[in-house]
């Protein structure tokens, strides 16, 4: 399976510890890796259509890069439509709005059933995923909806929802300003998320053998949520409700849907 994972915080902050987190899956799903991140610059995206465990890139982005965000949107991949390659490697990304959208899947949708009423979106790649992101914003051009409040987030849960009777479908995207998170109505593989705040623990991460001092790494002002198919360390992690679509901004969580 792939594995997603999400970050939104209220200050800019480092991925590097989510990041290792997600490696430690990349066994199990080695046919591209990628993350996506807004800085002062726009939003910058990197991706890689080798194991993230082999990938000197990888690597380099983990230890040496920098990158700082308030929100990241990465992903490990095992391919189940699209052969291997940098044009079906997550996320994706379209500009929309007047802002740059990045998207990433982990589920099968069936393609032929997706439905496109504004022509502005199409695929690069072959995969099921970047049909569904395309789709998706094409509904939300033709409707003309902005994301911007609950009426909004409550007709993009309906679509989602709608959508995902077409296959399995879990979901991280994002605007640049909001973490949108659905996960799967029949609980497709699990999603999970954590509020990490101050005061910071020691705590295991996943793939360490070591514990590790959070109070060392992250400053006590930040605040915000991760977002992960499977938990990345021994923290209190939640369980995202089949069917439930959640929405962050700022480090803060500003939409629940009821989900099933």
């Amino acid at each position: 399976m792939c594995e997603l994972l999400g970050v939104c915080f209220n200050k800019e902050v480092s991925f590097r510890l989510a990041f290792s987190g997600l490696k430690a899956g990349a066994r199990e799903n080695p046919d591209g890796w990628g993350a996506a991140w807004y800085d002062e610059y726009g939003s910058q995206i990197i991706k890689e259509s080798r194991p993230a465990l082999r990938s000197r890139l990888a690597e380099e982005f983990q230890e040496h890069l920098g990158a700082r965000s308030r929100i990241f949107v990465s992903h490990i991949r095992r391919a189940t439509r699209g052969r291997v390659g940098y044009i079906n490697t997550h996320p994706f990304y379209r500009r929309f709005d007047q802002k740059t959208w990045v998207f990433a899947h982990n589920g099968t949708i069936d393609p032929s059933q997706l439905s496109f009423p504004s022509t502005k979106f199409s695929p690069i790649g072959e995969t099921d995923s970047e049909l569904v992101f395309c789709s998706l914003l094409s509904w939300l051009s033709h409707r003309g909806i902005q994301l911007t409040d609950k009426n909004a987030f409550t007709l993009l849960h309906e679509k989602l929802r709608e959508m995902n009777q077409l296959g399995t479908l879990n979901l991280i995207f994002s605007d640049g300003r909001h973490l949108f998170v659905y996960h799967d109505r029949s609980g497709y593989v699990g999603l999970h998320y954590l509020l990490r705040q101050a005061p910071y623990k020691v705590v295991k991460l996943r793939g360490q053998y070591l514990t590790i001092n959070l109070a060392e790494f992250i400053n006590p002002d930040e605040r915000g949520y991760i977002v992960a198919s499977k938990p990345l360390s021994n923290e209190s992690w939640n369980r995202i409700q089949p069917g439930q679509l959640l929405i962050f901004s700022e480090g803060n969580s500003i939409f629940n849907s009821a989900g099933e």
